[in-house]
């Protein structure tokens, strides 16, 4: 007996198509709603607590928003870090939480791409609150460098909590 198995379950979706652009007054309204989902911790750690005005005080120059599939889907930011031409770099990166954690490792590894593209970079450091078992969780899947937790720099839910820090070096330019 001969089955037909259908070609459409054992196909995997297609790869996320990401994109970004730097973040224009236009893009407000996409990105207050990212802040309405729960834990979108962009450069704090307590977003429920923001209104429009302090989201828009967190973009900075510097802010990237990211579509997945043309859809609004998270924001990064990447600033130097230490001596001038250290080539260190901070990246704050938060995506929707409706992408799967395959997806925000895919979207960790084309920030970093198109980071190093327009600039040279040594060393990456990300943090994630000792709170955010989510981005902690990808970070480490990621195969990143962990290099510990600074304690109590931050209030969250009533409490002082931390930030796990992780790293990434290269050695050469892409």
């Amino acid at each position: 007996m001969t089955t037909r198995h259908d070609t459409a379950s054992r196909t995997a979706a297609p790869p996320t198509r990401w994109a970004g652009h730097r973040v224009t007054a236009a893009d407000h309204p996409a990105v207050w709603e990212l802040f309405t989902e729960p834990e979108f911790f962009f450069r704090t750690a307590q977003p429920e607590t923001l209104a429009q005005a302090g989201i828009t005080a967190l973009l900075g120059d510097e802010t990237h928003l990211i579509t997945a599939d043309g859809r609004p889907a998270g924001l990064w930011a990447a600033e130097p870090m230490g001596a001038e031409h250290a080539c260190h770099h901070l990246l704050d990166l938060r995506l929707s939480a409706r992408l799967s954690d395959e997806q925000w490792q895919s979207a960790y590894r084309e920030v970093v791409a198109a980071l190093r593209l327009r600039t040279e970079v040594v060393r990456l450091t990300v943090r994630a609150g000792d709170f955010d078992e989510r981005w902690t969780r990808v970070l480490r899947g990621l195969g990143l460098n962990d290099e510990g937790l600074l304690d109590g720099v931050v209030l969250r839910d009533g409490r002082r909590r931390g930030y796990h820090y992780f790293s990434q070096l290269w050695k050469d330019r892409p």
